[in-house]
């Protein structure tokens, strides 16, 4: 795969989710965390577009609706 440098303006709030996110996923570093997170949102974006639903099942089994503003 060929990568392109880009340069991104990002808020502290994003600089710190990326820096977690790199701990939590065991990334190799933050350009990956923000490629992943680019394809994990156009997979939802696709998917609600088509009508689907994102549902997360918590540890008591219980479903839960999740809505992402703007998808």
């Amino acid at each position: 795969m060929v990568t392109k440098k880009v340069t991104m303006g990002l808020t502290e709030r994003d600089i710190v989710n990326t820096e977690v996110l790199v701990e939590r996923m065991h990334a190799r570093n933050k350009a990956s965390v923000v490629s992943n997170a680019l394809a994990l949102t156009a997979l939802l974006t696709e998917r609600t577009a088509e009508g689907d639903e994102l549902l997360l099942r918590k540890r008591d089994g219980t479903m839960e609706r999740i809505l992402i503003a703007n998808m």
